[in-house]
């Protein structure tokens, strides 16, 4: 027997922190106590407000309610619930739960356990008491984990959170909305309709469904429900619905795999039609043996078991139909049924007796994609050729059963809805309209029947129109425009949509592209649209590298200029009254400025200082600087300079500076209250904050759940003011299809979800109703590729305390609210720069100083060219005195160097100062450091001539290249030159620096002479080792010959130091003497 309780109300106090639950960690968890000031209520949160466009592809993603006047339709993880009222105007409603989202009512899972936990289990509310206490966690808790909505709940996985809405459809009482979901671990949700009812929680959830969720329907009485996974799940359920609460129970199930395209009721029974395939299932079977489901032993104590049968059926004979898709099929009597296809074959299905007769009774003569009933008993067929036929019902079933041989064509005129041939995707009814959906996600409503004839459909009422292509892009517009709109959205069709804030269509621009001919031609798309204020002028740039100015007035384009070689990412525009400039970027990494002229557009600049990429440009709020972002991980800042000549102001960009980045930037957005201050979010996931006047990083931080879940890369920022605190960074992410809102610190404020498919752009939107800037309402819009435009409502809770800076913990020190006490103001500070405190070091006449490095050399009295004491003696060359054989002067450096480097530093001694490191012997310039120089003095000068010479001897020593006579008597004519007038420098100083200049030449050459006594010796008696090698006695030369050569050599040395030495204090004057 276990000792373990197996109720949780039955556990003792006393037990504290005793986990029922096995951990790895021995030490007791607990949980800090609670602070007695309740936490401050979020500071901002979103609301879905409005969906434009939607992802319905076929007509089981579109279901009416005829008596509400009431019409559904999927739009990415949402169903939404429109309402036709008296004044034709279209009210929207959202249906959508999230992931860890507990229904009302517990469903019955095929394996006979919950399938779903519930809001009014006992365990989840013991759950939350023990982990508010503290304890460990219930065996019993639920597995949801939905401790809250809030951003510090669980991290979600991106699979959690991207649920598409694939199939809707009302139940015939109005009470209940089925939503079927496809993902990961698909639901189908049991929503109520009532007006008072939450539209965020489900009364029923059922996750029996695998891979997905392709069709759902009611029943004529609303008892059952049916649902119908996809072709990888292969299972049919048959759900019982309880009227009153709506909760769901199994009532049969069985495998259906074949590719099933529409089902439908005709009364107790059910109809799957698909490829090949039209099946009768028999709900009330009276031969239906029930079976017993298995349960399992973890839901025994919870749930008793249930009993389901299978659910019978039969295929439908279809002779020469054998082979036809059918497409649709609706119930037009208890009895009879008719099934379309989409070769235009109208069939019956007459089950009067049980035998389910199928014959084919007429030809539609265009494919039928749809198909719905009216009130008024006629049958509207959709076509995918953008058309619409009627036929009357009565007429069709009673006059052509039996079937005549052959069938009659329908002689009903097609009515075109569109002005294109645009497939039309579903087709439904109300009670005085007409509703369709084309492939292009345009909602048409109609009257149900034209003024002059009853059997024709009449005029359009109200269309709303959608992007049939992927959004690529949306921006926001000035109070005051021409377009009278509050936004506008382009997608890669071409098409540019106004929008007003109420999701109202204002107008539509078409943009021309052009097609390159061949079948592996790439397809020219719209990439970017930008418009001026007044929207009068639109730009747009595609992916052939074309731009065209627009006019939207006249919706004609303007200028049309090749600008790129390649695709256009990004428009800049910047209005002035003289003048106006765009700044385009695209893939070929080239930045193009154009300037307007006399109402002309010309090129006015071409920067190419990138080597990647560019995917943004900006400018500034004044228009003095332009920033461009690469894929080569730099920002890079200019500023606009002009210059006049000729009669005419010339102007031109160039850098400012260049900002390195640690990874390739994603987006960028000015900041709302600072000119020189950008945001910018990079694909490693954070988002950055540079001030461009210095190039630094003010702040950074990583775009994460604040519950430390995976982060995100934001595609795409904007910024948020706020007037009683910092403005929020509001962001969308293709990663997991969210939006996001952060602070500046990186906190996540909110966060939503709505787009199935990746979300490309963001933009905040102002009301037209607010009057004051600060408390004016705001709207995000999110765009994305699956064509849909979500407006979301943006509620900014301003803090209700007087102190906002009081912390939560009541034990830290308060801050004092009155600011006119000189304790409460900042502190006075003085800190001294690097440059400000190198004025302060010793100055260069005295005899010490203190040593600077990382390593410590050996420690030697410095030596001042100006010092009156005596000439020191110059220390013996650091090289042995016999070079090994083969050996190299660079050598013997490297091994200095390195015995040096490996020596361990020690701290500097300011009485024994150190000197420079000792250099090669050849190096003659002074072994003293000068005085610090300002810059641009003739010191300053003189130093860097010095680094110079030295950068260019040692590539004279490292290269290979060879020197033509030319430059090598221009540089000796140059440095002769240069030397005269060191020498005529120094001489025209005080005698004193005279003197200094004749003991160190002096020094020089009694150096010289040592080394080449060194280098004499060695070569004699290296001949003479090689003389005696040889064997040849005849011709040996004598030693003492052989060391009167060399020393002849030495005397003309001599003679040279001397000359020099009496001529003037500086270097030799000729190139011979230089040889010397």
């Amino acid at each position: 027997m276990s000792l373990t309780p197996s109720n949780s109300r039955m556990m003792s106090p006393a037990w504290g922190g005793i986990k029922l639950t096995p951990s790895p960690s021995p030490f007791l968890k607990t949980t800090p106590l609670r602070s007695p000031v309740k936490p401050q209520r979020a500071e901002a949160s979103l609301a879905l407000r409005h969906v434009i466009g939607t992802t319905t592809n076929s007509a089981n993603a579109f279901d009416s309610l005829s008596s509400a006047r009431s019409f559904a339709f999927c739009a990415g993880a949402a169903a939404v619930l429109a309402t036709v009222d008296e004044e034709q105007r279209v009210s929207q409603r959202f249906y959508r739960a999230r992931p860890t989202t507990n229904p009302i009512n517990p469903s019955a899972s095929v394996y006979g356990g919950p399938s779903t936990p519930t809001q009014n289990e006992s365990r989840n509310r013991t759950a939350a008491s023990l982990r508010d206490a503290g304890l460990g966690g219930s065996p019993l808790a639920s597995p949801a984990h939905d401790w809250s909505d809030s951003p510090s709940s669980r991290s979600w996985s991106a699979r959690d959170r991207i649920k598409a809405a694939t199939c809707v459809s009302f139940s015939p009482d109005g009470k209940f909305l089925a939503v079927g979901e496809t993902g990961y671990k698909p639901r189908v949700l049991i929503f109520s309709t009532a007006s008072d009812a939450p539209s965020d929680t489900p009364l029923t959830s059922i996750a029996d469904h695998t891979f997905g969720v392709k069709c759902v329907a009611f029943s004529p009485d609303s008892q059952h429900l049916a649902s119908l996974g996809s072709s990888n799940d292969g299972f049919l359920y048959i759900w019982s619905i309880n009227s009153r609460t709506g909760a769901a129970t199994l009532h049969s199930s069985n495998k259906c795999t074949s590719n099933i395209n529409r089902i439908a009721w005709m009364g107790t029974n059910l109809i799957t039609v698909g490829t090949r395939h039209v099946k009768v299932w028999r709900i009330e079977d009276p031969n239906a043996t029930p079976r017993l489901s298995k349960v399992r032993q973890s839901d025994a104590m919870s749930i008793s078991s249930t009993v389901h049968k299978t659910l019978p059926g039969r295929n439908c004979l279809l002779e020469s139909l054998l082979e036809a898709n059918f497409t649709s099929v609706v119930a037009v009597a208890p009895s009879k049924a008719i099934v379309a296809s989409d070769k235009g074959d109208i069939c019956l299905i007459d089950d009067s007796d049980g035998t389910q007769r199928f014959f084919k009774v007429a030809e539609a003569g265009v494919p039928v994609t749809s198909m719905a009933i009216d009130a008024k008993g006629r049958l509207h067929l959709s076509s995918s050729q953008g058309g619409l036929r009627t036929l009357n019902i009565r007429e069709t079933v009673t006059a052509l059963t039996p079937p005549p041989s052959p069938p009659p064509r329908v002689e009903s005129p097609t009515v075109v809805l569109t002005s294109t041939s645009h497939k039309i995707e579903a087709v439904a009814s109300l009670v005085d309209y007409i509703v369709t959906i084309d492939s292009q996600h345009s909602i048409r409503l109609s009257h149900l029947c034209a003024s002059d004839d009853e059997s024709q459909i009449g005029d359009l009422v109200q269309k709303l129109p959608a992007h049939g292509a992927p959004v690529l892009g949306v921006a926001s517009l000035g109070p005051s425009n021409t377009a009278d709109a509050s936004f506008y959205t382009w997608s890669t069709g071409g098409s540019i949509l106004f929008w007003s804030s109420n999701g109202a269509c204002k107008e539509t621009v078409e943009v021309p592209l052009e097609q390159f001919d061949g079948a592996n031609a790439d397809s020219n798309e719209l990439r970017i649209v930008a418009a001026s204020s007044d929207a009068s002028l639109l730009v747009a740039g595609d992916k052939y590298g074309v731009l065209r100015i627009i006019n939207r007035q006249s919706k004609t384009s303007a200028f049309d200029f090749k600008a790129h070689a390649n695709e256009i990412t990004s428009i800049a525009i910047f209005e002035a009254p003289d003048p106006t400039y765009i700044a385009t970027s695209a893939r070929d990494r080239m930045i193009q400025v154009f300037s307007k002229k006399d109402n002309a557009w010309d090129l006015m600049q071409t920067l190419d200082e990138h080597v990647g990429a560019v995917t943004g440009v900006i400018f500034s709020r004044k228009g003095d600087r332009l920033v461009s972002m690469s894929s080569d991980r730099t920002l890079v800042v200019r500023e606009l300079v002009s210059r006049g000549g000729e009669g005419e102001t010339m102007s031109a960009f160039l850098i400012l500076r260049t900002i390195i980045l640690k990874a390739t930037p994603a987006s960028m957005a000015w900041d709302v209250d600072q000119d020189d201050h950008l945001l910018v979010s990079t694909i490693d996931r954070q988002v950055h904050k540079y001030d461009l006047r210095n190039g630094q990083c003010l702040h950074s931080f990583r775009a994460s759940d604040s519950d430390g879940g995976d982060a995100v890369v934001l595609s795409s920022l904007a910024h948020i003011p706020r007037g009683w605190s910092s403005p929020l960074i509001a962001g969308v992410s293709s990663t997991d299809k969210s939006i996001r809102l952060y602070d500046e610190s990186g906190t996540l404020v909110a966060r939503d979800w709505g787009h199935t498919e990746g979300v490309t752009d963001i933009a905040l939107v102002s009301m037209d109703s607010a009057t004051d800037a600060e408390s004016r309402e705001k709207s995000l819009v999110t765009v994305a590729v699956d064509g849909t435009i979500f407006v979301w409502g943006l509620l900014l809770q301003s803090p209700n305390r007087q102190d906002l800076s009081r912390s939560m913990d009541l034990l830290g020190p308060s801050t004092p609210t009155n600011q006119d006490l000189l304790a409460n103001r900042p502190p006075l500070r003085r800190v001294f720069s690097q440059s400000e405190l190198a004025r302060f070091q010793r100055s260069p006449d005295e005899e010490q100083t203190t040593p600077t490095g990382g390593r410590s050399p050996k420690l030697r009295k410095r030596l001042s060219k100006f010092a009156l004491a005596q000439t020191p003696k110059l220390e013996p060359s650091p090289l042995p005195s016999i070079i090994p054989r083969g050996a190299t002067g660079s050598t013997v450096q490297g091994t200095l160097r390195r015995s040096n480097r490996n020596r361990s530093p020690s701290p500097p001694s300011p009485r024994n100062p150190q000197i420079a490191k000792r250099r090669s012997s050849v190096d003659v310039r002074l072994r003293s450091k000068a005085p610090a120089n300002e810059f641009g003095s003739l010191g300053a000068s003189t130093e860097s001539l010095c680094r110079t010479l030295r950068a260019y001897r040692k590539r004279l020593t490292n290269t290979n290249d060879s020197l033509s006579p030319e430059v090598v008597r221009e540089v000796e004519r140059e440095l002769a030159l240069t030397a005269r007038a060191v020498g005529e420098k120094v001489k025209s100083n005080d005698p004193l620096n005279e003197t200094v200049m004749v003991k160190l030449l002096d020094q020089y050459s009694e150096r010289l002479v040592s080394i080449l006594d060194e280098k004499i010796a060695a070569s004699v008696a290296l001949r003479v080792r090689e003389n005696s090698e040889s064997g040849m006695s005849g011709g040996l030369a004598s030693p003492a010959l052989l060391e009167e050569e060399d020393r002849g050599r030495l005397g003309e040395v001599n003679t040279v130091a001397e000359a020099s030495t009496n001529g003037k204090a500086g270097l030799p004057a000729t190139g011979t003497e230089s040889q010397g």
